[in-house]
């Protein structure tokens, strides 16, 4: 072996326990973050079932009965417009099924479209 391929050779070697290193600390940081904005996910998915249809419909019948009928369409009416206001925001974060810690839109594939010519 030559001198310059012993050489490459060290390099290569410290490079690739440079690069474990560094894949060790990003993992570590990671995971921090991840367990940070577990709450995060938990309150998206409250808020997802929160303005789902059942749940609302069951609201408004206990308030009908809770509050009468005049202050019930007035309290409705409020009501549907922060859900309203809710939905637009989830919608905006992203779908449900994105990773916890993922950037809003990050779960959605990207479109691939089927070339003409078969693909080659």
């Amino acid at each position: 072996m030559t001198k310059r391929e012993s050489e490459t050779e060290r390099r290569r070697a410290q490079l690739l326990a440079r690069s474990a290193r560094l894949r060790e600390d990003i993992a570590r940081t990671g995971a921090g973050v991840t367990g940070r904005l577990g709450g995060a996910e938990r309150s998206m998915k409250v808020a997802r079932a929160i303005t789902s249809t059942p749940v609302l419909l069951a609201a408004g019948a206990a308030l009908l009965a809770y509050a009468g009928p005049a202050r019930a369409i007035t309290l409705i009416g409020r009501g549907l417009a922060g859900v309203n206001l809710l939905r637009r925001v989830l919608s905006a974060l992203g779908p449900s099924g994105a990773a916890p810690g993922a950037a809003p839109g990050a779960a959605r594939e990207p479109i691939r479209r089927e070339r003409s010519d078969g693909g080659q």
